[in-house]
C-alpha cells in the first residue's frame, strides 16, 4: 500500500523528532506539520536579531576591552587572559586560522563563538572576571545593567541561537518575549541596530500568523 503525502513527510522528517509537533497538536498530523512549517519560518525570522546580537555584543566586547588593555590582541596580555577555558577557545581558533595562513587580531575575534562573549560577563570562575573585565571595563558598556542579570538574559539568547542553529523545535518558547530581549540587549551595545530590528523586523508579523497558518487559512512559508 502506497504512503500517503503526510507520511512521506513524516518519515523525511522523522518520527521522533515529528513526535512534539505532533503531540502539541493533539495527534492531527495535518496540523503538526503546518506547525513544523511554521516553526522552520519563525526561527528564520529570529536568526536575524540573533545574528546582530552576537556581532554587535562581540564587537563592542572586544572594543571595551582593547581600550581597557591598549592591545587589539588583549588576550595574550597576562592581566587580561581569559580562564582556561576561554585561552583553550582563543588557541583552537588561532590553530585553525594559522592553517590557512596569516592573521589577524579581528580574525581571532570573528572565529569565536557567541558562547566566548557571553562567558566574559560571567563570574568567569579562577579567571575572576568581575575584577579583570567587567568592574573595569565592561560594565560601563550596559548602561547600568547588573552583571548577572545581563549574563542570565545573554544566556537565554544563546541557548536560542544554538537551537535554531542545530535545527531543535523552539515553537513550545515564548517566542515574543525572546524577541523583545534579543532586541533590547542589542540596544545596550548597539542602539542603531535595535531600532532597524524594531521597525523592520519579520519576527511579529511571523508570530501573528501561527493560528491562521495552523487553521490552514494561511499558506505555509518554506
Amino acid at each position: 500500500m502506497a504512503e500517503s503525502s503526510e507520511e512521506q513527510l513524516v518519515a523525511a522528517i522523522s518520527p521522533e523528532r515529528f513526535l512534539p509537533f505532533l503531540e502539541e497538536c493533539h495527534g492531527d498530523v495535518v496540523v503538526a506539520l503546518r506547525l513544523y512549517a511554521w516553526d522552520a519560518e519563525v526561527a528564520r525570522a529570529l536568526y536575524s536579531p540573533l545574528r546582530d546580537l552576537e556581532v554587535s555584543l562581540r564587537n563592542r566586547v572586544h572594543r571595551q576591552l582593547t581600550g581597557k588593555f591598549g592591545r587589539s590582541d588583549w588576550w595574550n596580555l597576562r592581566r587580561a587572559e581569559p580562564n582556561s577555558w576561554g585561552m583553550r577557545k582563543i588557541r583552537g581558533a588561532e590553530d585553525e586560522l594559522a592553517e590557512r595562513g596569516e592573521f589577524s587580531p579581528s580574525d581571532v575575534v570573528a572565529s569565536m563563538s557567541f558562547g566566548f562573549w557571553v562567558s566574559l560577563v560571567s563570574k568567569g570562575g579562577h579567571g575572576n572576571y568581575d575584577m579583570r573585565y567587567w568592574n573595569p571595563a565592561l560594565r560601563h558598556c550596559f548602561n547600568g545593567v547588573g552583571r548577572q542579570n545581563l549574563h542570565d538574559r545573554l544566556g537565554i539568547m544563546r541557548t536560542l541561537r544554538n537551537r535554531i542553529a542545530h535545527h531543535e523545535r523552539v515553537c513550545h518558547r515564548r517566542l515574543e518575549e525572546d524577541f523583545r530581549t534579543a532586541v533590547e540587549l542589542t540596544a545596550l551595545v548597539a542602539p542603531a541596530l535595535a531600532a532597524r530590528h524594531e521597525k523592520y523586523s519579520q519576527v511579529p508579523a511571523v508570530l501573528a500568523r501561527k493560528a491562521r497558518v495552523l487553521s490552514g487559512e494561511e499558506e505555509i512559508v518554506l
